[in-house]
């Protein structure tokens, strides 16, 4: 196996992490029968803390690039990719600061990207801190636009012994993008900032053709903790609505807009009640400031795509549910209801 990678770690004050995450990938090097060439690219988004004085002391080997400014995920990852292609690297790799890995997961991850349809390979993310227990088996993609995980905290051992098999998308918390998907679809979308940015990736390299996979047997542990918090929705709610309004063709989007308007009057109510509806209101007003972008990345999708709706809906979910959301009337009238419309756009 002979195959070129860069690992990226994009860093924001992550001196807490950073030391057992690199220490983690390094030790790739000392595994036996190491079989890939790597180099580590660390992008640092203006961090205010010594997470760059640490880089520089202990991991010298690493290729420090020090941005002036915060970009956010989606920003400091596209200035390592695109320093990425420019050297070369057919295999890019992006890995979160808060993260560790096994000392074989390198070679795991690209043996399953050896597939020839395989386009983006998601490493298994398990808990750091309850190394039994899954933190992601990959994401699932609502057909509304909802990004979410459907496989946490179980265990392990009931996923371990998988083959590579396809998900709904990658997160981008460990996952593999070969160069030639990078070359055809393009960069993370900039505008995105944050939130949904790998839903969109992985939507955009379906369209072209290619499969989102996961690689059971790659191990990255990954120090998570779920946190909703009302930038989080006004983040992730616009970046819903540009991925719907730019990934999917003309007669899909009819289809689905009777749905999308009554599931909105919903989420407007529920941010109402709950308090973040201003948030819900300023995605609103960005979404019209920026119409002519996603215009135009719309154009660039759609003339791009290789593959229908139908088989794209194949790969999303049906069903509403949301784990932090316990509500009856979302689940024995909403629900039913989005799943059956699914079934009869998706015939």
């Amino acid at each position: 196996m002979n195959s070129k990678v860069a690992i990226i770690i994009v860093t924001y004050n992550g001196r807490q992490y950073i030391t057992k995450c690199l220490a983690s990938v390094f030790r790739h090097a000392q595994a036996p029968r190491r079989m890939v060439s790597y180099e580590v690219i660390v992008v640092d988004n203006n961090s205010s803390d010594d997470t760059v004085a640490i880089i520089e002391k202990s991991f010298p080997r690493v290729e420090l690039i020090k941005l002036s400014s915060n970009l956010g995920f989606v920003g400091g990852n596209n200035v390592g990719i695109k320093k990425a292609m420019e050297e070369g690297y057919n295999y890019i790799i992006l890995l979160n600061q808060d993260t560790e890995v096994e000392y074989d997961w390198l070679e795991r991850l690209v043996k399953a990207a050896a597939d020839k349809e395989a386009g983006i390979v998601q490493s298994m993310l398990l808990l750091a801190k309850e190394r039994a227990l899954t933190n992601n088996v990959g994401n699932v993609l609502h057909y509304l636009g909802f990004g979410f995980i459907k496989h946490y905290r179980e265990r392990v051992d009931a996923w371990y012994q998988r083959a590579p098999f396809e998900i709904g998308y990658a997160s981008g918390a460990a996952m593999l993008i070969k160069r030639e998907v990078l070359e055809q679809i393009g960069f993370f979308d900039g505008k995105f900032y944050m939130y949904h940015e790998d839903l969109d990736l992985c939507w955009r390299a379906r369209l072209s053709g290619y499969k989102i996979m996961i690689a059971p047997q790659a191990i990255v542990y990954h120090h998570y903790e779920f946190r909703r918090n009302k930038k989080m929705i006004y983040w992730s709610e616009r970046n819903r609505w540009a991925a719907l309004l730019q990934n999917y063709s003309l007669k899909t989007l009819c289809l689905l807009m009777p749905l999308l308007l009554a599931i909105e009057s919903g989420v407007l109510l529920y941010s109402l009640f709950h308090g973040w509806l201003w948030q819900k209101i300023k995605s609103y007003i960005w979404l019209l400031a920026h119409l002519l972008s996603i215009l135009r990345q719309r154009q660039s999708v759609q003339s791009m795509r290789t593959v229908g709706d139908k088989e794209i809906l194949r790969h999303m979910e049906s069903k509403l549910e949301f784990a932090e959301v316990s509500n009856p009337v979302l689940k024995w009238i909403v629900s039913p209801v989005v799943e059956w419309y699914y079934k009869l756009i998706a015939s």
